[in-house]
């Protein structure tokens, strides 16, 4: 497989953050449309033994965030435990040489802001906004995002890279997330570039959530993320909630006995649907070497 990355410019807000199963998930709607109901089942098929595709989160441009492990593996001053939770953002140079101290805070490279607009619910058969005519607004958070990077790593023996291109391209053009029947989540992306890294350590980080289970491993590094998933497109209208799903979160660190030479880890994840059995999940990650803990 080969790993690629774009970089997405938001031309809109976001009322969903760039989770990697959620873009996978769309990515899917994408090709459906696109490409049609039966090449979707082909590439779906052995998804569980030899995924097509898997999808990081979206970082901010040219970082990609700490490792979530102690602070004392981090090397971080054990005085300032408030602010080494703020320093989350390392380049990738810095991931693989163990420059972990020279993490950023949000603020110092992100521009993200997170906002909250009023909305209001209204009645069109009496035409008020509850039952007894009192005003009742209610909010929701949007995000206004910088550019982010995503990566993909991609079978192109399966699926190719012009394909996938005009899968994101529709998804752009449709938008991510929620709300974008009302103009969320638009962007513009530019050139997949070729990602080349070294695969082989002993220590590896992962970019995005993934299921952990069954993994052999001397030591894992988690933050527990539950996913409570709903099914989109023409799917959205029946039943449209998933079971929930618990996963190890993104950047995690798993390490190894041994050297390994890896690009991904987890498994599909599938039986996540009531109304439609051929439901299936990303919980793979891939993932990157970092310097190794031992």
């Amino acid at each position: 497989m080969k790993l690629y990355k774009t970089t997405i410019l938001p031309t809109s807000n976001f009322a969903t953050t760039l989770k990697g199963d959620t873009i996978f998930g769309q990515i899917c709607w994408s090709i459906r449309y696109t490409f049609g109901q039966e090449r979707l089942e082909v590439l779906l098929n052995d998804y569980e033994k030899k995924p097509f595709l898997i999808i990081s989160d979206g970082f901010v441009e040219g970082y990609l965030p700490k490792p979530k492990i102690p602070s004392e593996l981090l090397g971080e001053d054990s005085n300032k435990k408030k602010e080494n939770r703020k320093k989350i953002w390392l380049t990738l140079e810095e991931l693989i040489n163990g420059d972990f101290t020279s993490a950023r805070k949000d603020e110092d490279i992100n521009s993200d802001k997170a906002i909250s607009t009023l909305h209001n619910s209204i009645n069109y058969k009496t035409f008020r906004t509850s039952d007894d005519g009192d005003f009742a607004p209610y909010s929701e958070n949007e995000l206004i995002l910088s550019k982010k990077d995503i990566y993909f790593l991609l079978d192109e023996n399966k699926f190719s890279l012009e394909e996938l291109k005009q899968a994101f391209d529709l998804l752009s053009q449709n938008g991510f997330g929620k709300d974008t029947t009302i103009g969320k989540g638009r962007f513009e992306f530019g050139d997949f570039e070729s990602v080349g890294i070294l695969q082989t350590s002993k220590t590896f980080m992962t970019l995005s959530p993934f299921s952990p289970k069954d993994l052999v491993c001397d030591k894992i590094f988690y933050e527990p993320f539950t996913r409570f998933g709903k099914l989109g497109g023409a799917r959205a209208f029946k039943n449209a909630f998933k079971k929930p799903i618990l996963l190890a979160d993104t950047a995690s660190v798993i390490d190894f006995n041994e050297k390994k030479s890896i690009q991904y880890i987890g498994q599909a994840i599938k039986n996540i649907s009531n109304t439609y059995q051929d439901t299936v999940h990303q919980g793979y990650s891939m993932v990157i070497p970092i310097k190794e803990l031992s």
